[in-house]
């Protein structure tokens, strides 16, 4: 009687012990994957997603994601590479053979110049992507801790139109060289075969620059993540930085 009670509180423990820990490897699955969408098609439907919690670097140069596509209505896991010296990306979908694969340049506009955009800056060719030392002063900066839409002030409309919309929030900072300021844009969206035009809008926090037209936007994926300041890019006469600039730097 002694021997099988030993052997029930033995089953027992063992039941406990994994039944304590399949939620925590449960847990440790949903963590390890974060999918943000970065493709549309011409219906606008989302037909690419990339895990923002892969990024593996392979070498000073070069960084690995992993990403989901759609193909014949199918979900196909994949790798993708991405080289920021050359400019040019691997994409390797599952059970596909590895060697020789066909390196393809990035395309301006397309969704790998936007994860490249973003991840190049921690490589040593972040300056190919506009990381210089020269800029530094805009992109290499404190990081918002909280979202450009709670930011408290007045809401200035700089110009308004059928298809944009941008305002910027009076409560501004001059840091050194530049003006940190939130902001708010609207404009008008279509797509090739989608016959109905749409809306995007969003809040954000922008870096302008008092010595040079050049401006930053702070770009953040998904509420998990940190964020990055954006290499800075000049902006259009008449447009939201250069109004900024005209109104803060020079009070």
């Amino acid at each position: 009687m002694l021997s099988l009670l030993k052997k029930l509180y033995l089953i027992f423990g063992i039941l406990l012990f994994c039944h304590l820990k399949f939620p925590e490897k449960l847990s440790a699955n949903i963590k390890s994957f974060e999918w943000h969408p970065v493709g549309v098609d011409n219906y606008r439907n989302i037909t690419q997603w990339i895990n923002l919690l892969s990024y593996e670097p392979l070498n000073n140069n070069s960084f690995r994601m992993q990403m989901k596509l759609i193909e014949g209505n199918k979900q196909i896991l994949g790798r993708l590479d991405i080289n920021c010296r050359n400019k040019d990306y691997y994409l390797r979908k599952k059970r596909e053979m590895s060697q020789r694969g066909t390196w393809n340049t990035i395309e301006k506009g397309s969704s790998y110049e936007e994860i490249a955009q973003i991840y190049c800056k921690r490589t040593s060719a972040a300056s190919s992507w506009g990381y210089t030392a020269g800029t530094k002063y805009l992109w290499d900066i404190e990081k918002p801790q909280y979202s450009a839409s709670k930011h408290e002030g007045d809401w200035i409309t700089l110009y308004k139109n059928n298809s944009r919309e941008f305002k910027y929030n009076s409560n501004t900072q001059k840091i050194y060289d530049y003006i940190l300021a939130a902001y708010f844009y609207q404009k008008k969206e279509s797509y090739q075969y989608d016959p109905y035009i749409s809306r995007k809008s969003d809040y954000g926090w922008i870096a302008v620059s008092c010595k040079d037209n050049l401006y930053s936007v702070f770009r953040k994926l998904s509420n998990s993540s940190k964020g990055e300041w954006m290499a800075p890019k000049p902006g259009p006469i008449g447009g939201g930085a250069s109004l900024i600039r005209k109104a803060k730097c020079y009070e």
